[in-house]
């Protein structure tokens, strides 16, 4: 099976990341994932993605999805191998980067949405980042160094 369930400490550190940075995302359903094959794009390791399902997905995870009686919002892919090779600052970094391509617009019939990044990051995590502007290449070598491990 390519995918897994997320454990709870992934869990855990999305709620505490929605608590602090994404207020409008409490009451949303997000469904976490583990990708257990490497995928590339440019040449770069996937570290994590986040999507809107279908409408057929929503309707098959109407009972995972905590009765909302719509399915999940939004689906977040985390390459595991990253996820069990990294330090928890870069959890919580890779997580919150993938929420800032949420968009909620309450007054819209469909509320939930995606944006693309304002530069090759968000200008609001790059402040946040300032610590350690490129841990996103570092946490790719991390996790390319555990592939070719394994």
């Amino acid at each position: 099976m390519r995918f897994e369930e997320c454990t709870n400490d992934v869990i855990e550190i999305m709620a505490e990341v929605i608590k602090r940075h994404f207020p409008e995302l409490i009451s949303c359903n997000i469904c976490l994932i583990f990708d257990l094959k490497k995928r590339l794009k440019g040449g770069n390791v996937v570290l994590a993605t986040i999507q809107k399902p279908n409408e057929m997905l929503r309707f098959f995870t109407i009972d995972e999805a905590g009765g909302s009686g719509e399915g999940y919002d939004y689906v977040m892919r985390i390459d595991k191998n990253a996820w069990d090779n990294i330090y928890d600052i870069d959890k919580i970094r890779l997580i919150r980067h993938e929420l800032r391509h949420t968009v909620v617009d309450f007054d819209s019939n469909a509320p939930y949405k995606l944006r693309d990044h304002s530069i090759t990051d968000f200008y609001s995590e790059v402040k946040l980042n300032e610590d350690d502007p490129r841990w996103a290449e570092r946490v790719c070598a991390i996790t390319l160094s555990a592939y070719e491990a394994d």
